[in-house]
């Protein structure tokens, strides 16, 4: 066959082709043993100290045992429990859940004979902690109200509180939201809350005090019928209601309770009514629980995810050009200081194209972003390659374009690479 005047130089064109291909080899392995010694295990809390309590992983500035955390990060681990359960143990963290016996006096509405009353502190379960957040989750209890019958109801009513003032934990005011659940039912959430000021000086702590009450309504008459309103899915009013909290407020305490009417006259049926402070994803609200005695806490024993920020309080980001001062919480290299999203201080973040924990030395490390493709997109016509703060993915032997847009194409026409591929066969 007479080959055209274009493909003379066809041997040397197979040749050169034959090298990329190995040259292409040769990187991949390179890479993959990069990829291999970067997947060992990470620490993410000082030398010689634990990392873990049962499956929670207990980051630094968290610590528990002396010199293994920061001023207020400290927690205690359970090991009564198996798993082992982690908790808060910074003085001042507790929930208190108040339960309250109610009889109502002949010919009145309202309740307003207590007859028992008693009193329970718990500190608070640890569910997760995010360093990269900075946010942990802990379970909340839930408050209740339950009819026994026309005159008598037990109110289970709860108290958080995250500390001081300058307490390393606020409650989230974007992460959590108030949840109602009943056939008639208005939750009620109050605090005394501190209120950031940039112009106040942090020595004299930079809160003012103001007073936050939040509620929703649920109702659906009176009539059984009704009922049947109340929607799968739905916090509307029906069943179930949903108030977000006041953004830009630094919450360290709150009450939760259902405020008291007249006499529940559903108690047969639907004897209880909840409220609860959850992270606003989380709970999903079915017709079932508005049913039977104690529904919402026999599904949730250990209470409803509850996500509370912390930060640095005792400082701030040194500006430009500035030293930071020695204990400076945003230690490693590859790391960077903001201001907190509600009250005081600040956080720590490792830089993008980074991960690890920026409150430890050498604790940000560079992602393998080859291996989340989801969010760093690399065309199966490319290679991708990791790079140092970040990747590359140029396309394969033979193509040009660019893989991360996905716009690969053949350098060769199709004649070209037939014949080629003919040859070195």
């Amino acid at each position: 066959m007479t080959m055209p005047s274009e493909f003379h130089s066809q041997p040397l064109a197979t040749i050169l082709l034959l090298l990329l291909v190995l040259l292409s080899t040769a990187s991949h392995l390179i890479l993959e043993a990069v990829a291999a010694e970067h997947d060992e295990q990470q620490p993410i809390t000082l030398p010689g100290c634990p990392d873990k309590c049962g499956n929670i992983s207990i980051p630094y500035p968290f610590g528990m045992k002396p010199g293994c955390f920061r001023e207020g990060f400290q927690v205690s681990c359970n090991d009564s429990f198996n798993p082992h359960r982690a908790y808060l143990a910074y003085d001042g963290v507790f929930q208190r859940i108040n339960e309250i016996y109610f009889r109502a006096q002949k010919g009145l509405c309202r309740r307003n004979r207590v007859w028992n009353r008693t009193r329970e502190d718990t500190a608070l379960e640890l569910i997760d902690i995010s360093v990269a957040k900075g946010e942990a989750r802990a379970y909340a209890a839930v408050s209740s109200r339950c009819s026994a019958n026309h005159t008598d109801s037990l109110s289970k009513s709860l108290r958080m509180r995250l500390g001081e003032k300058m307490s390393p934990f606020l409650v989230s005011v974007t992460r959590n939201v108030l949840i109602g659940v009943g056939w008639r039912v208005q939750p009620k959430m109050n605090s005394y809350l501190w209120s950031a000021s940039a112009s106040d000086a942090l020595s004299a702590h930079g809160y003012s005090s103001n007073e936050l009450t939040i509620s929703c309504l649920s109702y659906l008459m009176r009539m059984p019928q009704f009922l049947k309103f109340a929607t799968n899915g739905s916090c509307s009013g029906r069943g179930c209601c949903r108030a977000a909290l006041p953004e830009a407020v630094a919450l360290t305490r709150f009450a939760l309770w259902i405020s008291f009417d007249e006499p529940n006259t559903l108690f047969v049926t639907n004897p209880c009514s909840y409220a609860m402070v959850v992270e606003s994803t989380w709970y999903n609200f079915t017709t079932p629980d508005m049913y039977g005695y104690e529904e919402i806490p026999k599904k949730f024993p250990r209470g409803v995810p509850l996500v509370i920020d912390f930060s640095i309080r005792n400082g701030s980001c040194p500006e430009k050009g500035q030293h930071p001062p020695p204990d400076y919480a945003c230690v490693s290299g590859n790391s960077s200081c903001s201001n907190a999203t509600s009250g005081l201080g600040y956080v720590c973040k490792c830089w993008d194209h980074y991960d690890g924990n920026p409150y430890i030395a050498n604790g940000c490390q560079d992602i393998d972003e080859c291996k989340l493709r989801d969010l760093y997109p690399c065309s199966s016509d490319g290679i991708c390659k990791n790079t140092l703060g970040g990747y590359a993915c140029p396309c394969k032997s033979g193509m040009k374009g660019d893989g991360v847009k996905g716009t690969c194409t053949h350098i060769f026409p199709q004649a070209a690479r037939t014949i080629l591929g003919k040859k070195i066969l």
